[in-house]
């Protein structure tokens, strides 16, 4: 097999993992947007492409708690409202810290873990 290696240099790299409910609803926002557009999850994804993140994505837990509360699983179709789930973003660090300050009254109910200035190596063989 021919496998290209690719060396990434990620200094300024940065990951931010955002926590909260997957029923949790946005505040703030006009009528019509409160009854047909209101997850979450789905407006930040939509900010974070509007400001040109690198890379998001939404995962929901099969199973998990937020605030030491009880443990929700995930064995339906549809996810319970309280179940878990993160929306993790990729990007330069200070690109992220204006996303977060640009949306920081979405991000009041919500978990936010940042991780930085990682270095590695990517090798495929």
């Amino acid at each position: 097999m021919n496998f290209k290696t690719k060396t990434m240099h990620t200094e300024n790299l940065a990951i931010v993992k955002i926590y909260f409910r997957y029923g949790q609803s946005v505040t703030g926002q006009n009528f019509w947007r409160r009854i047909w557009n209101n997850n979450l999850g789905d407006y930040l994804l939509k900010k974070a492409k509007q400001s040109s993140i690198n890379q998001a994505n939404i995962f929901t837990a099969k199973s998990g708690y937020l605030n030491n509360g009880r443990i929700q699983y995930n064995i339906s179709e549809i996810p319970s409202s309280e179940n878990t789930v993160c929306l993790e973003l990729i990007d330069d660090y200070n690109k992220l810290k204006n996303f977060l300050n640009e949306n920081a009254e979405f991000l009041r109910a919500t978990h936010l873990i940042l991780i930085n200035n990682h270095k590695f190596n990517y090798d495929s063989n």
